[in-house]
C-alpha cells in the first residue's frame, strides 16, 4: 500500500497504532534483554509553544515486549510532570499445529492521562494478530474501549484488517472500521478493499476502493484509487496514481492524479510529487481535464556523521490568481546531526508566505534524542 493510499483511509488510521504494536515481534532468546531507553526533548525557539519531553522505555523477554511511552511538560514550578503515558504489552504465542503454521500475537495498549497529578486510564485497545504460513496471510482484530468521567470503560470501536495471497504476486486486503451504534453494539461504517499485483520485478500495480454505509445500510463507494509503480534502473522509481471521488450525483468521477518520482543524483535522494486536479484552475471543471495544482520537491543528503539534511519546497497556484505561474508557498528545512555517541539533535524550520508575499518562519522546533 502506498503512502498516499494509507493517508486516504483517514478513519482507519486512528486505530492502526495498536495494529503496529501487535506486529512487533521479539526474536531474542528467553534471557531478558537490557531495557532500552529513548528520551526526546522538544523545544520551540520561536516561542508560543510549551516544551515537551517524551521518554520511551522498551523491555523484551521470552517473546514479550513492553513499551512505556511517557509524555511530560513543565509544571507550575518548572519541573517535568507527566501528562500522558501509553503502555503497550505485546506477546507472541507458539505456532499452532495444523495444515498451516499459525502464530498469534496478542497486544494491549493502555492510554493513561494525568488529572491534578492522578493517573487515570483513558483508553484501552486489545489486538490479536494471526499470521498463517507459508502464504503469510494475516488477520488483525482490534477492539477499543474509552473511559467515561467515572472511569467506566465502554466499547467504542472495532477494526478488522485481513490480508490474503490469492495467487502468486497478487495480494488482497480488506480493512473494516466499526463504531458504536445508538443501541450500544458495534456497526461497520467504513471499509477499504485493496489489491496489490506484482506484475514483474520492476512493475507493481495497486487498486483500492473506500466505501461507507448509507442510511439504508448499503455500502456506497466514496473513493477509488488506481496506480502503478515502475522501477527505472536501480536508482529511480516512478509512481502514478489516479483518484476518483463522488460527484454531485454520487457517481465516482476522476478528480486527481498524483505522479511521484524518486531518484538519486549527486549523492542526494530526491523526490518530486506533482498533483493534478480538476479544481486547479480556480473552478470545478465538468470534463476530465486535470491541471497541475501542487508540486513538492524534496532533497535529502546524508552527512558524514550518519545524520541527514532535508529541504522540502511546496509550490502551488495563487488562489486569487490561479492562472499566474506557480510559486513556492512553503519551505521546510530539517537537519539531523549527532552531538554525542548516543545523542542526536533534529532541527526543523517551516517558512510560509505572509500577506506581503515574503517567506517567514511559522514553525521552529528542536528535538534532542538520547538512546541508552
Amino acid at each position: 500500500m502506498t503512502r498516499q493510499q494509507i493517508a486516504g483511509f483517514s478513519l482507519l488510521v486512528v486505530v492502526t497504532a495498536a495494529s503496529a504494536a501487535a506486529q512487533q515481534r521479539s526474536d531474542t532468546a528467553d534471557t531478558p534483554a537490557a531495557p532500552a531507553t529513548r528520551v526526546i526533548n522538544l523545544t520551540y525557539p520561536a516561542g508560543g509553544v510549551i516544551p515537551l519531553r517524551r521518554v520511551e522505555r522498551t523491555t523484551e523477554s521470552g517473546g514479550r515486549k513492553i513499551i512505556i511511552e511517557a509524555t511530560e511538560a513543565p509544571g507550575v514550578e518548572g519541573k517535568w510532570e507527566p501528562i500522558e503515558e501509553i503502555v503497550t504489552d505485546t506477546s507472541r504465542g507458539p505456532a499452532k499445529a495444523g495444515p498451516h503454521d499459525t502464530t498469534v500475537a496478542h497486544s494491549q495498549r493502555d492510554v493513561f492521562r494525568f488529572y491534578l497529578g492522578r493517573r487515570r486510564l483513558a483508553e484501552t485497545t486489545q489486538s490479536e494478530l494471526e499470521t498463517r504460513a507459508p502464504e503469510k496471510n494475516t488477520r488483525n482484530v482490534q477492539r477499543t474501549w474509552v473511559a467515561d468521567l467515572d472511569g467506566r470503560l465502554t466499547l467504542s470501536s472495532g477494526y478488522v484488517d485481513e490480508t490474503k495471497l490469492v495467487s502468486p504476486g497478487i495480494q488482497q486486503r480488506t480493512a473494516t472500521l466499526s463504531l458504536q451504534s445508538p443501541e450500544g453494539s458495534l456497526r461497520e461504517v467504513e471499509r477499504r478493499e485493496s489489491t496489490e499485483h506484482q506484475v514483474s520485478s520492476a512493475v507493481a500495480r495497486h487498486d483500492s476502493t473506500n466505501s461507507v454505509r448509507d442510511l439504508n445500510g448499503r455500502w456506497v463507494a466514496t473513493e477509488a484509487r488506481s496506480g502503478q509503480t515502475r522501477g527505472i534502473g536501480s536508482a529511480e522509481h516512478v509512481e502514478e496514481e489516479t483518484i476518483q471521488r463522488q460527484n454531485l450525483t454520487g457517481a465516482l468521477a476522476l478528480r486527481d492524479s498524483v505522479a511521484t518520482r524518486t531518484f538519486e543524483t549527486n549523492g542526494e535522494n530526491r523526490v518530486l510529487i506533482e498533483t493534478y486536479s480538476q479544481n486547479a484552475e480556480g473552478f470545478a471543471r465538468s470534463d476530465s481535464h486535470l491541471a497541475l495544482q501542487q508540486r513538492v520537491r524534496r532533497a535529502t543528503t546524508v552527512t558524514a556523521d550518519g545524520g541527514e539534511s532535508t529541504v522540502e519546497e511546496v509550490e502551488a497556484r495563487n488562489p486569487v490568481a490561479p492562472n499566474d505561474p506557480m510559486r513556492v508557498i512553503r519551505r521546510t528545512l530539517v537537519t539531523v546531526r549527532r552531538v554525542a555517541p548516543d545523542r542526536w539533535v533534529t532541527e526543523r524550520q517551516m517558512f510560509e508566505r505572509d500577506l506581503n508575499g515574503r517567506l517567514v518562519v511559522v514553525a521552529d522546533d528542536t528535538e534532542e534524542t538520547t538512546e541508552k
